[in-house]
């Protein structure tokens, strides 16, 4: 191994030790959960493989795909959710939009479609399903988060920090993945510069999540939200106001007819 991976391994194993300390030490890993579990998931799988790489190096090929990729690989699903369960919480108005629209059904599934078939065609290429796996997942995971992105700007939904960071960094990640993985399918002479650029982008990634979490900056509050509460208020003063008139009113019949 060369210095310059070794030096890319110190990089991201110290940055996700950072990130750990400030999901466990800001609460956040209670806020969120499920990135929590997925980085918990990078931290463990790093320490595991330099062990393998340092005392049984000939298995280290093997721990790598069957263990850290193929497990790792569909985990960055959980990523994908948090972002989405606290972008449209459960009970906001655009959680109902958005869950049960049929353009984002169909969304899904055209990208199932197109997943499917890259897949099948990498898994002809390279006859071994790891590779297969790694491109149609990281395809369909860098589409997904520009989907929520897109619509939440649409909707103009605020996101805080931990949010944004989260989100902007995952999907920059897996969309310089995909294209990686469209050169190396497109020409074998890239595959020295993917074997650099996947883990630099990598730590480039935790380095982003390391800055989104340093403090906890959740999303603030959903301006339909607001304005819906906003209005339940005007409302209830509205009420409050009828029901004095028409007391005021009674009050005043009585003393007429009195």
């Amino acid at each position: 191994m060369s210095p310059l991976f070794y030096a890319i391994l110190l990089a991201g194993a110290a940055l996700e030790v950072c990130l750990v300390w400030r999901l466990i030490s800001q609460q956040m890993w209670r806020r969120y959960p499920y990135f929590f579990v997925y980085v918990l998931y990078v931290c463990t799988g790093t320490v595991v493989l330099f062990g393998i790489q340092q005392f049984l190096p000939e298995l280290y090929p093997k721990a790598y795909w069957w263990g850290s990729e193929s497990i790792g690989v569909p985990l960055r699903f959980l990523v994908i959710w948090e972002v989405y369960r606290h972008t449209f919480p459960r009970g906001s108005v655009l959680h109902s939009i958005v869950s049960k629209g049929f353009v984002f059904v169909g969304f899904l599934l055209s990208l199932f479609c197109v997943s499917s078939f890259w897949g099948v065609e990498t898994y002809n290429t390279f006859h071994s399903i790891y590779p297969a796996i790694e491109r149609s997942f990281g395809f369909a995971q860098a589409a997904l988060v520009l989907g929520l992105l897109m619509v939440a700007r649409y909707y103009e939904v605020p996101l805080g920090r931990n949010l944004w960071g989260i989100a902007v960094a995952f999907g920059a990640y897996a969309s310089v993945m995909t294209m990686n993985n469209v050169m190396v399918d497109l020409t074998h002479w890239f595959v020295p510069y993917w074997r650099a650029l996947s883990p630099l982008s990598f730590v480039a990634m935790l380095g982003m999540w390391t800055w989104a979490v340093w403090v906890y900056a959740p999303n603030p509050a959903f301006a339909i939200e607001g304005e819906a509460k906003q209005l339940s208020d005007q409302l209830s003063d509205l009420g409050q106001w009828t029901e004095s008139w028409n007391q005021t009113v009674a009050t005043a019949r009585r003393v007429k007819h009195s």
